[in-house]
Formats: structure tokens, sequence, C-alpha cells
């Protein structure tokens, strides 16, 4: 038993979050992964794992090291490719973060060409509209929508997203249109609570800058949702060209406030800033940048609120 296996042995437990995944994944016994894991705990020096009856938990240490350890076994099987194979493949376990609604919306059919350009990877998927620690998550390569904090990650821009101010002609039937950002007060808003203030939308205009101060019944973290809300005539919402463009182009929806602009959030893969990134994350990224023209196209007509049929 050599210490690449008990690397690999460690790196699937961890990701699997049990012995008896990283066994079956293996296609060796869990006394053997078990074992493993003894072995270079004592290599180490350190716990790497606390186990109860019930959980596997790793600990801060083995997190420490997880990436490193996702390093040796990548360099390890492209060395062993390229002596099979003049040029090396991608192989092990890609885990990836989405944001929820987006991801839904545009990624499958990447994912889907990946898997099949690459059939010895495989996906792992995690969706969330948080902004989760990658390194701790185990996450390779993930997406994120919005301006980026400072941060140790590696960001490439990927595009931009249209944001419309909408509602549906039910709501807005009877009610005082809106004819500038103050007249929302007066509104019922759909508030997106992940966003910073969450009750002050900001548009730009001929006119410079205005900030209006916001109110509404519901409160989400979720674009599907907001969409959803604003659907059931709960009120005015800030969506994303994804969430709107079909309700704009059918009229369900009508675009409030046309005089005014939305600033456009960007869009970026990100990921850990590591001395060599793997050749499955390189390999998914560069086909995220291949089909970013794709993703979340504007809608070629709106309905304009207080313009008639």
């Amino acid at each position: 038993m050599d210490r690449i296996d008990c690397l690999r042995a460690f790196v699937r437990t961890l990701e699997g979050g049990s012995f008896s995944a990283a066994a079956k994944e293996l296609g060796i016994g869990q006394p053997a992964i078990s074992k493993r894991i003894a072995m270079l705990e004592s290599e180490f020096g350190t716990q790497l794992f606390s186990r109860t009856t019930r959980t596997l938990k790793p600990t801060a240490e083995a997190h420490r090291i997880y990436d490193l350890a996702r390093q040796i076994l990548d360099s390890f099987d492209m060395a062993r490719s390229s002596v099979e194979q003049a040029a090396p493949r991608p192989t092990g376990t890609l885990r990836i973060g989405l944001p929820s609604s987006f991801g839904r919306r545009y990624m499958m059919p990447v994912i889907a060409e990946y898997v099949r350009n690459y059939p010895e990877v495989r996906v792992d998927i995690r969706f969330s509209e948080r902004f989760v620690n990658l390194v701790e998550e185990g996450i390779e390569l993930a997406l994120r929508i919005g301006n980026l904090e400072a941060s140790t990650l590696v960001a490439r821009r990927l595009g931009t997203v249209q944001r419309y101010l909408v509602a549906t002609p039910t709501y807005l039937h009877g009610r005082p249109l809106p004819r500038t950002p103050d007249d929302l007060g007066s509104h019922q808003c759909i508030v997106y609570s992940r966003m910073s203030p969450a009750q002050q939308w900001a548009f730009d205009s001929e006119h410079g800058r205005h900030v209006a101060s916001i109110n509404g019944p519901i409160h989400v973290d979720d674009a599907d949702a907001m969409q959803e809300a604003t659907m059931h005539h709960l009120g005015i919402a800030i969506l994303p060209e994804w969430n709107a463009a079909e309700g704009l182009r059918s009229g369900e929806l009508e675009h409030v406030l046309p005089d005014y602009t939305i600033a456009a959030l960007p869009l970026h893969a990100v990921y850990p800033e590591t001395q060599w990134m793997s050749l499955r994350a390189r390999s998914f990224l560069d086909l995220l940048v291949e089909r970013a023209e794709h993703f979340a196209p504007a809608p070629s007509h709106t309905r304009t609120a207080g313009a008639g049929g």
C-alpha cells in the first residue's frame, strides 16, 4: 500500500462523507479505507476525521491538506495518463458551485456537453445562492453573480446579467403608475434579501443616480421565487433577464420605469488560487468561456407599463 492509495482514500472519504462511500467508489472494503486513513493520520501526526457511531466529520487539518492532496492525485493521474496516451484526459470528481436560479436555467446543457466529452469525470453540482467558502466545501470552480469582494480567489469574467423592473398588468391595474423611482415607496415591492441594502433600489438615468427606499409583503433569496411571486401579482420586482425575458415578450410582465436603468451585474467563474489547476477544472472553465455568449439572452421586445396593448 503506497501513499497515493492513502491520499486517494482520504480524498474520496472527505468528498463522499463516509468510509462506505469511499470504499464503494474505489472498489475495496471499508476496513481497507479505514486502515489507509489511519496510516495517513500516523504519517501526518494529526487526526483527519472525528468519528462517532453516526457521523464522520473532517477536522480543520483535513480541510487544510485536502486541496494539496487533490493536486497530488491529479498530477499523478496526469503523469500516468501521459504514459498511456499522448494527450492526458480529465479524471476524478469535479465539484462545482452554481447560483441556484441561473444554474437551473442555463448550466445543464453545458454540464451535459462536458460529461459527454469527458466521461471519466464525475461532476458534483452544488446549487446555492450563498457565496460559500470554496476550499472548505471542496469546490474547484464556482459561478458568481454580483460584485466580488476582495479574496484570494481567482476570477474569470464571463459576462454580465441585465436586470429589469417588472410587474404584471394585473398588479398595476388600478394603481398609480410609477413615473420616478420615488414613486415606488407607495407600491408593494418584492425584496431580494441577498442584496445589500435589500430595501434600497438604485437606478440611473440621464439626470444621474436615484436611490429609492422600498418595502413589500415578501422577502425571498431566490430569483425563481421572486418571479413566481411577481406572476402572482404580489408587487413590483427587479428580476434578472432569464426570469423576466419570457414574461416581457408575452406581455405577462410589463417593464416599469423604462426611462431608468438598473446596473447590470457581472458574471464570474471563480476558483481557489493554487499553484496548479486540475485538468478537469481547466477543461470545464474553457467550455464555460466558449458557451458564455449563450447565457441569459436579453428579451427582443418588452411591453412598457402604461403603453397599452
